[in-house]
């Protein structure tokens, strides 16, 4: 066989050209549907929600990267922790640090107010509740805010002694004057019990006159009420004189004992009860209370004693709540009976008989009839 060389190309037939084609795109072989689209949608596998992710990539990435300064203590945070829940740090992007007022969130409040922003399912101890709701307000951190304000709610199972020491606790503050009251209002059982107490003694008087307003307490005589309110003004007589009038008018004089109304007319020789009902201004008070009484007790419910109610302007005052304690020395089946005469040493007594008991005692009580 001969072999091609360059020499024979020359000299022999040369190769034929390629025939020149039109420079076509496969764009012009789609649109004559000689090639199928690339348009369809392709289905990617499923991918993790983007919340998902984000939580994941925290987890996987967590630092502290912004500091917390309350007085001498200093905090190291997530920063992304804090812009969740502190619209202060998301005001100012740009700052690592965040001074706090320790006045109105403590160093420890704010290790209960960063745990529960980190964990899932945070505890929260009584004794710090009141200090972390006002460190939530402060902050206007509104869900840990309706988060404590569920678990002081009664149905939540926040018994009568751990409203006592919310309501102490709120004290202080200015701005849980709200909570300080409705805690309050929450004390049925436990008014006697509080009445021994020295906490009782230390209430201002404002505090005093809303409790001793309240529907809802339990006793076993109206005039136990009394003798707890001789006891608080007793306690700083000397600055407290001048606040005798506006407490005593919440005690409900008609529904007294009639023997223990009449024996106020004269001294009962007990200058702590004397220099109270003895005063000028307290005198008219306490027999109109024993009118009120007369006239309810002749009362037949016709429309015409209702005119002599208006005429002579009886107050008709709502019974307490009563409860029926066989160990109080004055002790009588049916509440404020007529004769219940006791003397205020007598009450005195049985608050000492209370310190001495459980503090659910009273409320498991047998309601009276």
């Amino acid at each position: 066989m001969e072999l091609l060389t360059n020499d024979n190309m020359a000299q022999g037939d040369e190769l034929p050209m390629e025939p020149q084609l039109p420079e076509l795109s496969l764009r012009e072989f789609r649109n004559s549907n000689r090639m199928p689209s690339l348009l369809k949608k392709i289905h990617l596998p499923k991918k993790k929600p983007i919340l998902e992710t984000l939580k994941n990539f925290w987890q996987e990435n967590k630092r502290h990267d912004f500091l917390i300064r309350i007085g001498d203590h200093d905090f190291p945070c997530d920063r992304l922790v804090l812009m969740v829940y502190v619209d202060l740090v998301r005001q100012e992007l740009d700052n690592c640090e965040l001074r706090l007022p320790e006045n109105l969130v403590r160093p420890e409040t704010f290790e209960m107010l960063y745990d529960w922003m980190s964990n899932q399912t945070p505890l929260v101890k009584r004794p710090g509740i009141v200090h972390l709701l006002l460190a939530a307000d402060y902050l206007k951190i509104e869900k840990l805010t309706s988060h404590i304000w569920y678990c002081l709610d009664q149905d939540s199972g926040f018994g009568e002694d751990q409203a006592i020491q919310v309501a102490l606790d709120a004290l202080p503050f200015k701005d849980l004057n709200r909570l300080h009251c409705l805690m309050l209002h929450r004390v049925h059982y436990y008014f006697l019990v509080f009445a021994s107490s020295v906490e009782f003694l230390d209430l201002p008087v404002k505090s005093l006159i809303f409790l001793l307003s309240s529907n809802e307490i339990r006793v076993n005589s109206e005039a136990e009420v009394f003798y707890a309110a001789i006891r608080w003004l007793n306690h700083k007589w000397s600055t407290r004189q001048i606040h005798a009038m506006e407490v005593m008018e919440k005690v409900r004089i008609c529904r007294m004992p009639g023997e223990l109304l009449q024996s106020f007319e004269l001294q009962v020789d007990d200058i702590r009860v004397d220099r109270i009902i003895q005063l000028p201004e307290l005198k008219p008070f306490i027999e109109k209370g024993s009118f009120d009484q007369v006239a309810m007790q002749f009362d037949d419910g016709t429309k015409m004693y209702n005119q002599i109610y208006e005429i002579f302007d009886v107050t008709v005052a709502q019974p307490r709540r009563f409860i029926c304690h066989d160990l109080a020395p004055y002790h009588k089946p049916e509440p404020n009976s007529p004769d219940q005469v006791f003397r205020y040493v007598d009450f005195l007594g049985y608050l000492g008989i209370l310190q001495t008991l459980p503090l659910d005692s009273l409320k498991l009580l047998e309601k009276p009839l």
